[in-house]
């Protein structure tokens, strides 16, 4: 679930217990969402910038996000809690 902080600076925080489950900082990885592959990497403080995963969709405080890994480097997200911005 996406905390207030997240979704106001748009970051999501790996907790140290799912830390393995992704590469290493700064390591670029590939995340497919909304029909689109977006290029991320997490930095030095285990954060992921999110930022560019809002151009059509909101991540709002307690928003449920699902990602699985389908590769080596290839990720899915499915986040069935977040609507489109209006007007989109």
């Amino acid at each position: 679930m996406i905390r207030k902080a997240e979704a106001r600076h748009r970051y999501w925080h790996i907790q140290k217990s799912d830390r393995d489950f992704f590469p290493e900082a700064d390591v670029q990885f590939k995340l497919e969402f909304d029909g689109n592959t977006f290029e991320m990497k997490i930095n030095h403080k285990d954060d992921i910038m999110t930022g560019q995963l809002y151009e059509r969709r909101r991540f709002l405080e307690g928003d449920r996000i699902v990602v699985r890994r389908k590769r080596k480097n290839l990720y899915s997200l499915e986040a069935p809690d977040t609507g489109l911005y209006p007007g989109v």
